[in-house]
């Protein structure tokens, strides 16, 4: 399915379609397409892998400035585990959604290619998860611009606290997604939640000792 930037934003506002799903109502389909799975696996899978592109690229981009050592470690263990993930997801049929369309060219309007693995998605729900690729690549051209200016341990701590945010953010949606998934996907999702929580630990554990430090050296 081939959706431009003007269709999507044309397109039913997200409350709308998601007020459709919500209800049972099965959102417009094109010709041919099929309604959205009960489980709504085609529906959180391009979610987590979109996620996960943009903290691959985040944490990637963080590596080649972080000072502290754990903060390293945490950042090539995050990269792992959304790599895992994708690996994962993969498994179920479910690759990266988005691509640029045949014939598309620079200059004009994006147009993407949106698939969902095996279930087709809606037309409106394509145009989401669209959309939703666009502001992940927004986001990592922001959060390189914005953390680029930071340096030593001051970008340490934007990092960790940052890292802190997005992972409760990840657990929300694990959590809700779990309640939807099918019998196939749930494993999948239990299994990257136990990691989340892991690493929400750790990310606490290491926000306490930079503020010891910057305690320690108003002394």
């Amino acid at each position: 399915m081939t959706v431009s930037r003007r269709e999507i934003l044309l397109a039913v506002p997200a409350s709308a379609l998601l007020a459709k799903v919500a209800s049972g109502q099965t959102p417009n389909v094109q010709p041919g397409a099929q309604p959205i799975a009960p489980t709504q696996d085609p529906l959180f899978a391009p979610c987590l892998l979109i996620g996960g592109r943009k903290q691959i690229e985040n944490c990637s981009f963080a590596l080649t400035k972080l000072q502290s050592d754990d903060a390293k470690a945490f950042a090539k263990a995050e990269i792992e585990e959304h790599q895992t993930m994708k690996k994962n997801l993969k498994a179920l049929g479910f690759d990266y959604p988005v691509a640029p369309a045949p014939g598309a060219r620079p200059g004009r309007p994006a147009q993407w290619a949106v698939t969902s693995g095996p279930t087709p998605l809606s037309t409106d729900a394509a145009m989401m998860v669209a959309l939703d690729h666009e502001v992940a690549e927004q986001c990592i051209a922001n959060y390189r611009a914005e953390l680029g200016k930071l340096e030593g341990r001051e970008f340490d701590k934007r990092f960790v606290g940052n890292q802190l945010d997005v992972h409760m953010e990840l657990l929300d949606k694990v959590q809700t997604f779990r309640k939807h998934a099918s019998a196939k996907a749930e494993p999948v999702l239990a299994a990257g939640q136990k990691v989340i929580e892991t690493h929400i630990a750790t990310l606490k554990k290491m926000m306490a000792t930079l503020d010891k430090g910057d305690k320690g050296n108003e002394k």
